[in-house]
């Protein structure tokens, strides 16, 4: 079985298990940092964007959960582990869609389409759900479920970039914090999303072995945008407080 989900890939191979184990760790770390300062951003700021920020504070959540499941899966070379992390970078790319839609709606001042999006939400939880538990049960069928992680993939960032580049768009969010955020923010759906958009290639045939040297170079870019995300949160968070 191990041959089938790819753990000898990772036992077999010491420079990328040791490259790996710095960029889930890198991740995790930055993902604590990232939701402190969502936390710390939202106790300062006005009541109208506490919705935001604990959808950015569950943005870093995730993003530290994906990086200690990727810790995991590589210290104790369970087989649901891996399973469990390649569905958690499902679940970042999916929260990191929905806080930029929340952006979207912060920005133009209402709660627009509350109840329409609280059902995709929930449809898109639902099949992240799924897919994982897909992951759990079918090791034997990766490839098949490896399609179906990278068409979810694909549809998160379709789906976040909607809205963060329609705001982008927009003359009247320059300059402001939300576009601030969407800038720094639609990098890391990229990356993110690419993580699980990866395993199209295992679809198609494509060694995994290969796949998995991307992934962990997408992870550490996921890391890197999360950083300079931080960043900015952080200054944020000086200035309400000047």
């Amino acid at each position: 079985m191990a041959d089938l989900i790819g753990l000898n890939e990772l036992a077999n191979n010491p420079n990328l298990t040791f490259i790996a184990f710095i960029a889930f760790f890198l991740l995790a770390a930055l993902g604590v940092r990232f939701a402190l300062y969502a936390y710390w951003n939202g106790r300062v700021s006005d009541d109208t964007q506490t919705t935001l920020w604990g959808y950015l504070l569950l943005v870093g959540a995730v993003a530290a959960g994906y990086g200690l499941l990727g810790i995991g899966r590589i210290v104790l070379f369970l087989d649901w582990l891996l399973e469990m992390a390649s569905g958690a970078a499902l679940l970042f790319a999916l929260v990191l869609a929905l806080a930029l839609r929340e952006i979207d709606a912060a920005s133009t001042g209402t709660g627009r389409r509350l109840e329409a999006d609280t059902s995709v939400t929930v449809l898109f939880l639902a099949a992240v759900g799924l897919i994982t538990v897909g992951l759990l049960a079918l090791p034997e069928h990766r490839r098949g479920t490896a399609g179906v992680v990278g068409a979810g993939g694909l549809v998160f960032l379709l789906y976040g970039y909607r809205f963060g580049q329609r705001q982008l768009d927009r003359t009247r969010v320059r300059g402001t914090l939300l576009e601030t955020l969407l800038r720094h923010l639609l990098p890391v759906l990229l990356f993110a999303a690419l993580i699980s958009i990866a395993e199209l290639a295992v679809f198609a045939g494509l060694d995994r072995v290969i796949v998995l040297h991307v992934q962990v170079v997408l992870v550490i870019m996921t890391a890197t945008t999360l950083m300079t995300s931080t960043i900015k949160l952080r200054q944020n968070l000086r200035g309400m407080r000047t």
